[in-house]
């Protein structure tokens, strides 16, 4: 088999074992992912990471790879005004949590902050404090993203999914 043809049966045999309701399917295929994943980890350790990574939003709500998240933002148009390292400087002074499972992990939390900053800093400068977005204080306009990136992040709706959203 080629490697299209090997594709198109590895696609086959997984629709099949997600929807089957036999465990020895699921145990199966589990344990040649785990054959699968222990050769990269041996071989290409940083693909293997880099798919553990996002294999973890199993685990959240809202789930970004490091990765994942520097793509999103370096293409926000206008881009936030803070870096990730920036933000968790803030959150900690602040006392805010970078995480908060299930609701989203530490790199979400940049992606939605700077998608607010992005999205609504015009209209938070102008509407809520009278001022031009260059007039507003960095840690002002952070503290204003955070609070929208929450209602969102943690919306009871659940209706939110950041990698839906973005395309992952």
């Amino acid at each position: 088999m080629n490697g299209n043809e090997i594709m198109a049966k590895f696609d086959e045999l997984y629709e099949k074992m997600s929807r089957s309701s036999d465990v020895k399917d699921m145990k199966l295929f589990g344990g040649v992912m785990r054959e699968a994943m222990a050769y990269l980890t041996e071989s290409k350790s940083e693909k293997a990471e880099e798919l553990m990574e996002k294999l973890c939003a199993m685990e959240w709500c809202n789930y970004v790879t490091r990765r994942e998240a520097e793509e999103i933002v370096k293409h926000m148009v206008p881009s936030a005004r803070w870096s990730e390292e920036a933000m968790k400087r803030w959150l900690e002074e602040l006392g805010l949590q970078k995480e908060e499972a299930p609701y989203y992990n530490e790199h979400a939390l940049w992606v939605v902050v700077s998608m607010k900053y992005s999205d609504d800093a015009k209209t938070l400068a102008e509407e809520v404090m009278g001022k031009k977005v260059e007039e507003v204080e960095e840690l002002d306009m952070f503290r204003m993203c955070h609070a929208l990136a929450m209602d969102v992040l943690r919306d009871e709706d659940g209706v939110f999914d950041v990698r839906k959203y973005f395309g992952l």
